[in-house]
């Protein structure tokens, strides 16, 4: 009995054995993410340094053609109708201008005027060509422009045939050698053609009333 009580005994005191605690389960890290890879902006492309390509200009079309001949008509009409101008030209500092009875011949495409040598009309277009013609018909409101290049000729010819009454006013007669021609081929012209002062003056007094640009007839520039 005893022996077996200390087996028993020896039994009990025996440690009980040591169970292997159940280690933590590893909790698994998330596999760290890796930072997005930045979207690259997409490559601006490089500015052009052509410029834009200019507008085309509207082509001629029948109608603007029928316009200019019909405006160019008009301005040559004008012109030798209404007769005198004011030549104007350019002395080097200033515009000079003195009114001129003025021959137009379309066919020659030129206007001529007779001057006197002893005025300084012939130097300043001698020294600076490009002059201008200013006519005017103040009572039916019609008016041209005209530039173009003036040469100065000694033509005793041409002075014959332009020779008029109006002339007669200024020199005894065309043999008179202090007679000289200016020549002037017009390049291009401005046109105002108004229907007439009664009926401009209701459309400016119309225009006023309704504060709208008054329509006072025709205004064209030309080549010619």
């Amino acid at each position: 009995m005893a022996s077996t009580a200390a087996n028993t005994e020896t039994k009990s005191t025996k440690p009980a054995p040591r169970t292997a605690s159940a280690k933590p389960a590893a909790t698994k890290a998330a596999p760290a993410k890796k930072p997005a890879a930045k979207r690259a902006a997409p490559a601006k492309a490089p500015a052009s340094t052509a410029k834009p390509a200019a507008r085309a200009k509207p082509k001629d079309t029948g109608k603007n053609l029928k316009h200019h001949g019909e405006h160019v008509d008009r301005i040559w009409e004008l012109a030798k109708r209404i007769g005198v101008c004011m030549f104007v030209t350019w002395d080097g500092e200033r515009q000079r201008s003195r009114p001129l009875q003025a021959n137009v011949d379309r066919d020659e495409h030129a206007i001529y005027f007779l001057i006197d040598a002893d005025g300084h009309k012939d130097d300043e277009v001698r020294n600076f060509p490009i002059v201008t013609l200013a006519f005017a018909d103040i009572p039916h409101s019609k008016y041209v422009s005209i530039t173009g290049k003036g040469t100065v000729e000694n033509d005793r010819a041409k002075v014959k045939e332009l020779w008029s009454p109006f002339a007669q006013a200024w020199w005894d007669n065309a043999d008179d050698p202090g007679i000289r021609v200016i020549k002037v081929e017009p390049q291009d012209a401005e046109l105002w053609d108004s229907p007439g002062r009664v009926v401009t003056a209701i459309s400016m007094l119309a225009a006023a009333v309704t504060r709208r640009s008054p329509k006072i007839g025709e205004n064209a520039k030309v080549k010619l």
